[in-house]
């Protein structure tokens, strides 16, 4: 049996698109909005959410490749014991 990490994918996939698109309209509403509460809003709120978002794709990234790793040790280990039989 192996762990399916298509989900796992997907959501890395979406996660990475969304945030590209946020980060476009974060950019047209940033030209428009030029007033103190916008850095505030941007400082209390956004300045971390890039950092945040790079380690929990980082995160899924450990967690997909351990899942592959573990994955190819069962099998090999599942193949070494029909061999015995």
């Amino acid at each position: 049996m192996s762990f399916n990490l298509n989900r796992v994918t997907d959501c890395e996939s979406r996660l990475k698109r969304d945030f590209i698109e946020f980060a476009r309209l974060w950019a047209d509403v940033r030209e428009d909005w030029l007033d103190e509460r916008r850095a505030q809003f941007e400082s209390e709120h956004l300045d971390s959410l890039g950092p945040s978002l790079n380690r929990f794709a980082a995160a899924l990234r450990d967690f997909s490749d351990t899942a592959r790793k573990a994955d190819r040790l069962l099998r090999d280990d599942t193949s070494g014991d029909d061999r015995l039989e």
